[in-house]
C-alpha cells in the first residue's frame, strides 16, 4: 500500500493552497488599506497648541536621536524645561499652513504631526535659541549642539548658494512609535510640500537627526548640503554628551533641501 497523494491530488491541493493564499493576502492587503485609512491630514490652529505640546512630549522626546541619547525622557525637571522650546517652537509653527497633524478618524487623537516654519522668522529663532537659560544639564547640552549645528551650518549661505529665498523649514515629523510604517509620515509630509506650494514657498529644508527621518525626508529634500557629526561637539565637560544609541546608526545630522521646480 502506498501513502500520500497522487501527482494530480498534489497538483490539485497546490492549487487549493494557491487560492487559500492569494484569498488570504488578498484580506491582509484590505485590512492593511482599512488601517491606513483610519487617519486624516489636518492643518493646525492656535487651540491645539497644548494638544500638540503634549503629544511632542510624550512621543517626540522618547524617539528622536539626540534627546533619546541625553535621556531627557527619563528625568521630569528636564521634560519640564524641554517643555519651554516645544511650546515656542509649536507656536512659531501655527502660523505656516505647512504644519498639520494625523487624528485617528475613530478617536480624534493626535497620532503623527509636521512642525513647519518660514524661514522669514529664522533669526528670531536663532536668537532665541542663544537666550534660552536652562539649569539641567542635558537640556543645556542639547541647545548647546542646535547652537554649534546652526553655527556649523550656516543655512543662509547654502540657501543663497542653492537659490532658495522663500523655503519652508520642516522643524520635526513625528508619529507614534506604534504606528510606524503605516504611512503617515508620508501623508504629513505630502500636506508640508502641498501647502508650501500654495503658499508660494519655493523650496524645502530639513534638519534629520536619525536614520528612518532621512529616509523619509531623502523623498522630499533630496539634496544632503551639510553634515555635522554628534561626535565633533564636545559640551561643557570637554567630552561628547550624544552617543546615540542601538540601533540607531547615524553618527551625524544631516541638513538637507529641495528647490521647487
Amino acid at each position: 500500500m502506498f501513502y500520500g497523494s497522487s501527482q494530480d491530488d498534489s497538483r490539485s491541493a497546490k492549487s487549493t493552497n494557491s487560492s487559500i493564499r492569494r484569498k488570504s493576502d488578498s484580506i491582509k492587503s484590505a485590512d492593511m488599506t482599512a488601517t491606513r485609512q483610519q487617519f486624516q491630514v489636518e492643518s493646525v490652529k492656535e487651540g491645539n497648541l497644548d494638544e500638540i505640546v503634549q503629544f511632542l512630549l510624550e512621543n517626540f522626546a522618547q524617539t528622536e536621536a539626540i534627546l533619546a541619547s541625553l535621556k531627557i525622557d527619563e528625568d521630569r525637571l528636564c521634560l519640564k524645561e524641554l517643555t519651554v522650546m516645544i511650546r515656542d517652537l509649536v507656536q512659531d509653527s501655527l502660523q505656516c499652513s505647512s504644519t498639520c497633524v494625523v487624528r485617528d478618524a475613530a478617536t480624534h487623537r493626535i497620532d503623527g504631526i509636521a512642525l513647519a516654519c518660514k524661514t522669514s522668522i529664522f533669526d528670531k529663532q536663532i536668537d532665541r535659541l542663544c537666550a534660552y537659560e536652562f539649569d539641567q544639564q542635558q537640556v543645556r547640552d542639547a541647545v548647546e549642539f542646535l547652537k554649534y549645528v546652526f553655527n556649523k551650518l550656516d543655512v543662509m549661505y547654502y540657501l543663497n548658494e542653492y537659490r532658495l529665498y522663500k523655503p519652508v523649514f520642516v522643524a520635526l515629523v513625528c508619529v507614534r512609535k506604534e504606528l510606524w510604517g503605516q504611512g503617515i509620515g508620508k501623508s504629513l509630509m505630502n500636506h508640508v510640500k502641498t501647502a508650501a506650494r500654495s503658499d508660494s514657498s519655493d523650496g524645502l529644508i530639513s534638519l534629520c537627526s536619525n536614520e528612518r527621518g532621512h529616509k523619509l525626508m531623502k523623498q522630499y529634500c533630496q539634496t544632503d548640503f551639510a553634515a555635522v557629526r554628534y561626535d565633533a561637539f564636545k559640551g561643557e565637560h570637554l567630552r561628547p554628551p550624544i552617543v546615540m544609541r542601538p540601533p540607531e546608526t547615524f553618527s551625524s545630522v544631516y541638513a538637507m533641501l529641495t528647490k521647487f521646480t
